[in-house]
């Protein structure tokens, strides 16, 4: 009996030891395959996202400046390939994507997966998944004897493209957005607002698949949609925008400048229809030649801007009652000795001069007598309320605020001379665009903004009262006759409210002037009597020294921009 049981114990041992040796084999066999999953070893459960694209920007009057293309690659397995239809499968993949049949032939003699097509648009993805359901029907791809499954084209996402169809319009203010080092870097619009237009969440699914590989959308299934980034609406007229940017593109050549740059702006809201330069680069093909253009010169070019200070100037003198505008000063035919060692010329010789002709004939010297009225403290601060030494808080990146003197350097009067007509100060052009704006509004300063909204979100901007109503309506009926009778009369259109003042300004390079080099402007504006107000800003960066003066560059590009406007029924002439 004993005999007996030993004989059984052993057989129990026997089979227990079978038993967990075929475990062992089964788990070795599973933590394999998780670690080493070979070509054949497919899931009953597949899954894929639906990656989410970036918003769009879009301009005022509804074009797409800016949005993402979805890009997809595509994959084959070449021996579940039927060989008696293969060339079928070659030629239509010719026919389909416009490649060559040598193409397909020499990447399909491979055995292992190989990835035929990479970065193909949704039009041409969508025409190969029709392809793929065709050839499967036709048994051009077989199944697989071991997981019973058809291996046609393997269509899958990539990350999507950004592409600006007008390739260099609005740049650099729009800029670009791309990835780099798995960091998102950018410039212009698409970096200050990258918050709001980039993508919120990928899509994905997942479920069992059926025979063809494809996800079975069942009750079993898990979807979540994606969630694009939201679109960006402009202000920009992008019809008057390229119209504009046409205008720079002509001019640049002709005045040898160094670069042009033009704001269009509306003085009641402060919104931005246009702003260009002549410096613009493709955001999808950027080269060593165009990296100097990244540059938004609007913010982030600052230099000392001259004359167009001193309607400014002359707007601090009125509100602290410090100036009669039809008083006669001296005007010292032409050159006075401020100093021993500082001498202030004009170029027009005038022996006398009222405030309102020294606004229209440009005196240097008798703005340097008025801006002398005005306190350290009463100069310094009145800057600073017409926003100088700060940023704009225009909606771009990067902007670079400028130098304004110290208090104590207020004290010395020939630096409060040397601001009067605009000297001894640094400004960006956006800067001045926002102050002159005061007076073309009612003494309101605001911020300019190029974004309109995104959602039903609206894109706020600040307003401030620096002036008067009477400051700004005095000192904008003076700059009117700067356009009627002084340095801007070649702008004078019948019709039109146009008013403005010129600068021209030597330009500073390691302290000290150089010869021939100069910066010249013309802020203005153009109303109608059909309530359309318009604040326009010029600026021409270092043009020919032979013909440097603002009445020949940027007087001139203000008035072909105003008669595109009037082209464009913006401003309606009133007829005479």
């Amino acid at each position: 009996m004993p005999h007996k049981t030993d004989k059984n114990t052993f057989q129990i041992g026997i089979l227990y030891t079978s038993l967990l040796f075929i475990i062992f084999i089964f788990l070795a066999r599973v933590l394999y395959l998780s670690l080493n999953e070979p070509e054949l070893f497919i899931k009953k459960i597949i899954s894929h996202k639906d990656l989410a694209l970036r918003g769009k920007i879009i301009s005022k009057d509804n074009f797409i400046i800016a949005q993402n293309q979805k890009i997809y690659s595509v994959a084959i397995i070449p021996k579940y390939i039927n060989q008696n239809k293969k060339q079928l499968l070659i030629n239509l993949l010719a026919i389909y994507t416009n490649k060559s049949p040598k193409y397909f032939e020499k990447l399909l003699t491979q055995n292992k997966r190989v990835i035929i097509l990479k970065h193909i648009p949704y039009n041409i993805k969508k025409n190969l998944v029709y392809l793929s359901n065709v050839l499967t029907l036709e048994k051009v791809f077989l199944r697989s004897e071991k997981t019973k499954i058809i291996y046609g084209l393997d269509i899958f996402e990539e990350p999507s493209k950004r592409l600006y169809p007008f390739t260099n319009r609005l740049e650099p203010i729009l800029g670009y957005a791309r990835w780099h080092n798995n960091k998102r870097v950018g410039m212009g619009l698409e970096r200050y607002y990258d918050e709001i237009l980039r993508p919120q969440q990928n899509g994905y699914f997942k479920g069992y698949r059926d025979v063809r590989n494809r996800i079975i959308y069942d009750n079993s299934a898990i979807i979540k949609q994606r969630i694009d980034g939201k679109d960006l609406h402009l202000n920009i007229n992008f019809t008057l925008q390229g119209k504009i940017e046409n205008i720079l593109d002509i001019s640049k050549p002709k005045m040898k400048a160094k670069e042009i740059l033009t704001v269009v702006m509306d003085s009641h809201t402060g919104h931005i229809i246009a702003i260009a330069s002549s410096n613009r680069y493709n955001p999808m093909h950027i080269t060593k030649q165009t990296i100097p253009y990244l540059k938004i010169s609007h913010i982030q070019y600052t230099y000392e801007p001259g004359s167009v200070m001193k309607p400014i100037i002359l707007a601090l003198l009125l509100e602290y009652k410090k100036v009669n505008i039809l008083e006669i000063l001296n005007a010292y035919n032409g050159a006075f000795r401020f100093k021993s060692n500082f001498t202030i010329y004009d170029d027009e010789h005038f022996k006398w001069m009222n405030v309102i002709q020294a606004v229209v004939h440009s005196s240097n010297i008798v703005f340097a007598q008025l801006g002398l009225r005005l306190t350290p403290s009463e100069f310094r601060n009145g800057l600073l309320k017409f926003g100088f030494n700060q940023k704009s808080e225009i909606d771009l990146p990067y902007e670079y605020k400028g130098v304004l003197l110290s208090q104590k350097e207020f004290l010395n009067d020939m630096h409060r001379a040397s601001n009067s007509f605009g000297y001894a100060i640094q400004v960006n052009l956006i800067q001045l665009l926002k102050a002159y704006n005061s007076f073309n509004n009612n003494g309101i300063m605001i911020t300019p903004k190029i974004a309109n909204h995104y959602e039903n979100i609206p894109i706020l901007n600040t307003k401030q009262q620096i002036i008067s109503p009477a400051t700004a309506q005095t000192v904008l009926n003076i700059l009117r006759k700067v356009v009627q009778q002084g340095t801007a009369k070649a702008t004078n259109l019948p019709g039109l409210f146009l008013a403005g003042k010129t600068g021209t300004a030597k330009i500073n390079k390691h302290g000290s002037y150089v010869k021939g080099l100069y910066n010249s402007s013309f802020i203005g504006f153009a109303n109608d009597n059909y309530n359309h107000k318009y604040t326009i800003a010029t600026l021409v960066i270092q043009p020919d020294e032979k013909r440097y003066f603002s009445s020949q560059t940027a007087v001139v590009i203000f008035k072909k921009i105003v008669e595109k406007m009037v082209e464009m029924n913006m401003l309606i002439p009133t007829k005479q």
